[in-house]
């Protein structure tokens, strides 16, 4: 992510606003959309009650669309770390025979981890990681000498249950995913198939012979105990919930909601997610309603000042802060505000979330202004859309302009 300007940089240092000058902007900004809308800003470096420079309808819960990524990423980062990577592994189910051990008596099992990026083109281009990684998987299972396997490949997607659809315009959700559950250039309808098949084709490649149709296993723990015959990480959770904000990717974010409900032990369940998303942003001092993870659904529901606490929570956190924060587009720069604001004291100046549904637009992030890190949350419903982003623009850019 394209760093946003710290204090002192050029664009920081313009002309600014006073609190009340700020306070007058905001509310006219606010007042333009005619929607029935609500913002709240907080400045992170003040203290007591100096440090709400404005509210306006903030504590009013709304639908806050893709602004539901921000807890979703929040939660899962604070659950993982921002290093830690999720593993997708290769065991043999049986005997190893032949004058070398080559010949695998049994099945390959390919054990999904809930990586979302596994297998996923644009973001092994966008991360200077191998197209697939089923190759390296190959490479190991090679190596570790096998030849020959007599038995069939299969997948292991158990971490995940078996409820796929999370959206009409999402792929199905499977804890072993492959290139974003496409196949080709349609939904793959089991994408811990196609992850079996890549595998199996990587494998013949590779010079090992193994025959028969893919299929389906849920190894047990003893089995999943044991020493994979190869393993690949997926990129740092830094990274995937970076992919999951700069683009707003809905599928990553529903896949990293799974994945938060399965770790401490059991499946990943959307349901769970929520919940575990819901306890998050209570330790935090929030209490919201989570549905999903993507913010797809009209029954999330969030407030201004819920987002912007949020936001301050993570600025605060010497751990997971710098990672959550460069998650988030700068504005002008990249992302779904790459083309907005540009020109203006906001550019490189500010890093934000968007959300978008048919009628409700969100915008919320961190803006320098003054040498003082500003959270702010501005959210929308029953908006023209059009007109909801020009008030939000408005209101980051004063934000950006503010001299406390």
């Amino acid at each position: 992510m394209t760093p946003v300007a710290r204090p002192g940089s050029a664009r920081a240092a313009r002309a600014g606003l006073t609190r009340g000058e700020l306070r007058d902007e905001l509310s006219s900004a606010l007042a333009s959309d005619g929607s029935a809308g609500g913002a709240w800003v907080y400045d992170t470096d003040a203290a007591g009650a100096d440090a709400v420079l404005f509210s306006d309808s903030g504590s009013t819960a709304r639908i806050p669309a893709s602004n539901e990524k921000l807890f979703t990423t929040a939660a899962f980062l604070a659950e993982l770390g921002p290093t830690a990577r999720l593993e997708t592994r290769v065991y043999a189910r049986g005997k190893l025979a032949g004058a070398r051990a080559s010949v695998l008596s049994g099945d390959l099992v390919i054990v999904g981890d809930g990586d979302p990026a596994f297998g996923t083109a644009r973001f092994a281009r966008d991360n200077d990681q191998p197209v697939t990684r089923v190759a390296e998987l190959a490479r190991g299972v090679a190596a570790a000498g096998i030849e020959r396997v007599r038995g069939r490949i299969l997948a292991d997607d158990s971490i995940f249950d078996r409820k796929r659809r999370a959206g009409p315009y999402l792929s199905p959700l499977s804890g072993l995913s492959f290139n974003d559950g496409y196949d080709g250039g349609d939904y793959s309808r089991a994408p811990e198939l196609t992850a079996a098949k890549s595998l199996k084709t990587a494998l013949r490649k590779r010079g090992v012979q193994v025959g028969g149709r893919v299929g389906h296993a849920n190894l047990p723990d003893r089995l999943l105990k044991r020493k994979p015959l190869a393993s690949v990480s997926s990129p740092t959770v830094a990274e995937l919930i970076e992919e999951t904000n700069v683009p707003s990717n809905n599928f990553f974010a529903e896949m990293l909601l799974k994945r938060l409900a399965a770790t401490g032990g059991g499946r990943g369940t959307r349901r769970r997610g929520s919940r575990k998303v819901e306890a998050f942003a209570r330790s935090v001092g929030t209490d919201v309603q989570a549905v999903d993870g993507s913010g797809l659904s009209r029954r999330n529901r969030a407030s201004p000042e819920q987002i912007g606490r949020l936001l301050a929570a993570m600025e605060a956190d010497a751990e997971n802060g710098p990672a959550f924060r460069g998650s988030l587009p700068v504005v002008g720069r990249e992302g779904t505000v790459a083309y907005r604001m540009r020109g203006t004291a906001a550019e490189g100046n500010c890093a934000t979330k968007t959300g978008t549904l048919s009628d409700v637009s969100a915008l919320s992030g961190y803006c320098e202004a003054g040498g003082h890190t500003i959270v702010f949350s501005a959210l929308m419903n029953d908006a023209e859309l059009g007109a909801a982003r020009a008030a939000q623009d408005r209101i980051a850019v004063a934000i950006a302009r503010y001299a406390p």
